[in-house]
């Protein structure tokens, strides 16, 4: 069966929405290669440029919140620290790439999407279930990639946009596509800014705002020979007001400031030697600094050094099987004020991997497996094993098992006093089924069910029974059991998406539910196209969730509405609104910390 996912059609990049089926949508991030989101067995979710640009989020969290198997705990506004879970695991647990290079903290473990401009996304990419067999580390509940914009157009343009929102929220950005037959250049520039509200419950009337100045460039030049040389560099650097950090004395103060640097650069080439064989190398390298500045005093430097070398190929072996297999160098670096005492500061992992894709009418399959070798603790190998069964005409059956892995921080195994470096990587098991349904070219369902299990899992704990000394730890055990329901409905210009999501991550030891997931969480939005105008209403709602590892805190249950209408003057002239938090619903995400009531953002957009 030809799984036909409804999404918007290919448009001018200031058109209004149109809505029609979609059967070539290419993704990349299931395989490692360009495929089809038809064809693909995997799990995916892609958020296309035309859904940001209707939806209208301001940050990566708002994009992903309306997406199954997501669920997003905010402490605060724009800027504040925002945790994604990705089928209850959280972003120590799930691999994030953009344009294909992974981003994060090495001391942290994860990588700060409040940062990422929104403004610079192409498209988003979200693979659910475990990749470790093509990435490596931290894949055990998937992959997040952002795509940033390239040219896209035949010819020549620029674009600018400019809005205004609430709590005197201002936005800027200028993007531009240039080229010819050979070659492709795109640049964009962006400016975030919000006066914010206070984040900080218990803390003083004062208002936590958020600065974010990003640029992207890309380039492409295709040679006579079909060899293609490609290069990019991102980075966004800015300033957010937080509360509650410690002060030398550590007792609590909110004139907190965090002051951030992220930026990346990539160089490639890449060769489609024949109509069998393709061939990819790549060298990049990601920068994450973050810095605290408490009551004007700056406190220690930490930045992350990631240096990573790719090469890949793949050869159609016939017109139903694929081999792609590769190899991965990594280099982490950790240095900075903050890391001075850490007995380590870098290390290096090297990995070879391997993909077999066998298709036919009525059957696919996919075996990919990675054996990566770690300075600091050795070797792991992990596999995924899937299928695909046409069982009738509009209804496929897939079954899946995959084993992934997570390292230790820097932090983890090197924090001077704390640290522990006997740590050993958490490992993971998961097993998957799931049904995909299309009886017509309007109506796509699908089902998925699955279990993880994750072993020494890194917590805090005592050194010893009865100790006062507390070290991170291999001592936790989870079970993840889910159930995903989702489906799109296309009638006419009217666009139906929904999802449902029931989830019961467990601590195996005492069989409490894990902090802050929701048990039931689901999403809807309708979107309706009227000549020139699109309009779209979304809901979202998160159950109720534990604070505490005892379970005996509770936080209510809440649904957010959410509002959206686009209208082209002409194709050049483009008018936004959104109103976030629509019903001025008054809720708690984190405990402690304040969320944003009812939000008014208008923009207007116009291409050269």
């Amino acid at each position: 069966m030809k799984k036909i996912i409804l999404a918007t059609a290919i448009s001018a990049v200031v058109s209004p929405v149109v809505y029609a089926a979609d059967p070539v949508t290419i993704v990349i991030t299931a395989s490692r290669t360009e495929q089809a989101l038809s064809q693909s067995i995997t799990p995916t979710t892609v958020i296309t440029h035309q859904q940001l640009q209707q939806t209208q989020p301001k940050s990566v969290a708002q994009a992903l919140e309306q997406s199954a198997g997501v669920q997003v705990l905010n402490s605060g506004g724009y800027g504040q620290n925002s945790t994604l879970y990705l089928r209850g695991l959280d972003q120590k647990r799930m691999l994030v790439l953009v344009d294909g290079v992974q981003i994060g903290s090495a001391t942290l473990g994860y990588a700060s999407l409040e940062h990422f401009p929104v403004e610079q996304i192409e498209r988003i990419e979200i693979v659910r279930g475990a990749r470790s067999s093509l990435y490596g580390a931290n894949a055990i509940a998937g992959v997040i990639q952002i795509i940033t914009k390239k040219k896209h157009l035949q010819s020549n343009y620029a674009v600018i946009e400019a809005g205004v929102g609430s709590r005197n929220t201002q936005q800027l950005s200028l993007s531009g596509g240039f080229g010819n037959e050979n070659t492709r250049l795109t640049a964009a520039v962006s400016r975030f800014s919000t006066e914010g509200f206070d984040v900080y419950s218990a803390g003083g009337e004062d208002k936590d705002g958020y600065l974010n100045q990003a640029l992207n460039l890309t380039a492409e030049h295709q040679y006579s020979s079909g060899l293609i040389l490609f290069g990019g560099y991102q980075r966004a650097q800015g300033h957010n007001d937080y509360d509650q950090c410690s002060k030398p004395d550590w007792s609590k103060s909110n004139d907190c400031e965090s002051l951030f640097v992220n930026d990346g650069l990539q160089l490639g080439l890449a060769q489609r030697a024949n109509q069998k064989l393709g061939w990819e190398i790549k060298a990049s390298q990601h920068n994450d600094s973050s810095q605290q500045k408490v009551e004007g005093i700056k406190a220690d430097k930490f930045v992350t050094q990631t240096r990573m070398l790719n090469l890949q190929g793949e050869y159609q072996l016939s017109e139903q099987q694929l081999l792609l297999a590769g190899i991965d160098y990594k280099k982490d670096e950790v240095s900075g004020s903050g890391v001075d005492n850490y007995q380590e500061k870098t290390r290096d992992n090297k990995a070879l991997f391997a993909l077999w894709q066998w298709q036919q009418k009525g059957l696919s399959a996919a075996i990919s497996g990675r054996a990566d070798r770690n300075q600091a603790f050795g070797t792991f190998n992990t596999y995924g094993v899937e299928l695909g069964v046409e069982l009738l005409a509009d209804l496929e059956l897939t079954l899946g098992r995959a084993t992934a892995f997570t390292a230790p921080t820097f932090n983890d195994l090197y924090y001077p006093a704390l640290g522990n470096p006997d740590l050993k990587p958490e490992t993971s098991s998961t097993n998957s089924l799931g049904l995909n349904y299309q009886p017509s070219s309007s109506v796509y369902l699908t089902a998925n069910l699955y279990q993880t299990e994750v072993e020494d899992l890194v917590a805090w704990a005592p050194i010893s029974p009865g100790s006062f000394t507390w070290t991170p730890q291999n001592v936790d055990n989870v079970s993840i059991k889910g159930v995903e329901l989702t489906g799109q409905w296309l009638f006419g210009n009217t666009q139906l998406d929904a999802h449902l999501e029931w989830l019961e991550p467990k601590d195996k030891a005492t069989g409490n539910i894990l902090i802050y997931r929701a048990q039931k969480s689901s999403g809807l939005r309708i979107s309706q196209q009227l000549d020139q105008l699109t309009l779209g209403i979304s809901a979202a709602y998160t159950g109720s969730r534990y604070t505490d590892k005892a379970n005996t805190d509770r936080l209510d249950a809440y649904t957010l509405v959410h509002f959206d209408a686009q209208y082209a003057v002409s194709r050049a002239l483009v008018t936004k609104l959104s109103v976030k938090n629509l019903t001025d619903k008054s809720y708690v995400s984190k405990k402690g910390y304040e969320t944003e009531s009812r939000s008014l953002f208008a923009s207007v957009s116009y291409t050269f």
